[in-house]
């Protein structure tokens, strides 16, 4: 297990990107997950783990929403991989909730704190990083997404979606058709939006047991 104990200048001076605002935002990341791990090394009751899963939830989806938002302002060109990379984790924290209402005893909090701490770092080194020369320069605005090109990106200069099509029937109030179509169609070309819409559906209606289950596998007692 890392130890954190007096490392918050060490460990901001070795991973900051020297953003401001992100390098602020990982570093409270880092510090709650520092007061994660000092509530681990006391005992830690179901309590203080279910408040450090809702606060971890709700400010890595804060985060992201900032770092997001940047990313778009500055053209960045792998803003849908970043994208999905985020979401991949806030659903992981969702899931990590949904089987601790579930069965608090299911989480296992060393497996959680190592993960979070090892995704972070590992975002960082190796995926937020790349968005530096397009926020200090010397790639500032030059990418897909820039502003001045939002309003005029076709399906056609999406990231294409590696990964198999199925066909889906559903029926739905007859209002709602066009609404459904225009959803699919998101999906299948993977567009900016279709990440957003996955995240309006989860909070929407939720995630089984047995979604949440395999999601979180990775840090659950087996």
């Amino acid at each position: 297990m890392f130890e954190y104990e007096g490392l918050e200048n060490e460990w901001f001076e070795k991973y900051k990107i020297n953003v401001p605002l992100i390098d602020s935002d990982h570093l409270n990341l880092f510090m709650e997950i520092s007061r994660f791990n000092e509530h681990l090394q006391s005992g830690m009751s179901s309590e203080e783990l279910e408040k450090s899963l809702s606060f971890l939830d709700k400010y890595v989806s804060a985060h992201f929403a900032r770092e997001e938002m940047l990313m778009r302002e500055k053209g960045y060109p792998l803003y849908i991989e970043h994208k999905t990379l985020h979401l991949q984790l806030k659903k992981v924290v969702f899931a990590v909730r949904r089987v601790f209402q579930t069965d608090i005893d299911k989480v296992d909090k060393v497996k959680l704190n190592d993960f979070l701490y090892n995704w972070l770092v590992e975002h960082i080194q190796k995926v937020d990083i790349k968005l530096a020369p397009y926020v200090n320069g010397p790639y500032i605005g030059t990418g897909l997404y820039a502003t001045e090109r939002l309003q005029s990106i076709t399906l056609i200069e999406q990231v294409p979606l590696d990964e198999e099509l199925v066909e889906v029937t559903v029926k739905v109030p007859m209002s709602k058709q066009k609404v459904i179509e225009r959803c699919a169609y998101a999906f299948m070309h993977n567009t900016p939006e279709a990440q957003d819409l996955e995240e309006i559906a989860l909070a929407a209606t939720g995630m089984t047991i047995e979604e949440a289950m395999e999601l979180a596998e990775t840090v659950l007692i087996n």
